[in-house]
């Protein structure tokens, strides 16, 4: 037998559970930050000496080649990628310096430079990725699949994902069973619960708003649009507001992003 507080407990856990939004998966692409044609040759020139110069180079031009976006050599349009290494020399304390016995390291600093037709279209401060003990790190090559990763994600259009949650309605669990099917990927499925959770209830605001995912999922922002006013009017919340501002704002993005790809 449970006692009293369990039971209290449990209805909480079962409570919170059951308020809880499903998280229907997304995709959408996002633009680069500078606008390069595709194919372009891009070239690649640490500066840094050592062994962080060659895994650099390496770590880039796979990056390049994985992203299919550049090229790394060949004929065309160009593009210089330059990295920056900086060693600065930190001033050696005096000699009545009270904090004297503290380590006064080194400090590297680097930065990526992209140059275009002789002008900078994009700079990136890579500092965060070496410290005083970077002249001595073993791990080269993390670090420089690190930074070429990060770099290239800034210079590529690519696929972001993101999610939008859905409330369950109580009495109406059509409308969690299609916002569920739709996070498994049964598009179709979760299309044909949300009209039946909208037969049960013409005004429910939630149906709506999973019919509007469903339709942004399918790239069919104006039959979106709809569905998110139509939610929004039945149910004024800031979510169903700012799904519809963010239809507009994935427009622009995809339509900046896919002109880069098909260029």
């Amino acid at each position: 037998m449970l006692s009293r507080v369990s039971k209290v407990a449990l209805a909480a856990v079962v409570w919170v559970l059951s308020s809880c939004a499903t998280q229907v998966y997304l995709d959408r692409w996002e633009p680069s930050q500078v606008d390069i044609p595709r194919g372009t040759v891009l070239h690649v020139e640490p500066e840094a000496r050592g062994p962080l110069r060659h895994e650099l180079r390496r770590a880039f031009h796979q990056q390049i080649a994985a992203d299919g976006y550049y090229q790394v050599q060949g004929s065309g349009p160009c593009a210089v990628l330059r990295l920056h290494r900086v060693h600065v020399n930190m001033v050696e304390p005096a000699e009545n310096d009270k904090h004297r016995d503290r380590p006064y390291p080194n400090r590297v600093e680097l930065t990526a430079d992209v140059i275009c037709n002789y002008q900078r279209i994009y700079r990136r401060d890579l500092s965060e990725y070496v410290g005083s003990d970077f002249d001595y790190r073993p791990d080269w090559e993390g670090a420089a699949e690190e930074i070429a990763a990060d770099v290239m994600r800034d210079l590529t259009p690519h696929v972001r994902r993101y999610s939008m949650g859905v409330d369950s309605v109580e009495g109406n669990p059509a409308v969690e069973q299609a916002a569920r099917a739709c996070a498994a990927g049964s598009w179709e499925q979760g299309r044909a619960l949300a009209h039946a959770a909208l037969k049960q209830n013409p005004n429910e605001a939630e149906a709506c708003y999973v019919l509007g995912i469903i339709e942004r999922h399918a790239r069919n922002y104006s039959a979106s649009d709809s569905w998110f006013r139509k939610a929004h009017s039945l149910k004024p919340d800031s979510k169903y507001s700012s799904a519809l501002r963010g239809n507009a704002q994935i427009q622009t993005a995809e339509q900046r992003a896919y002109l880069q790809l098909n260029r």
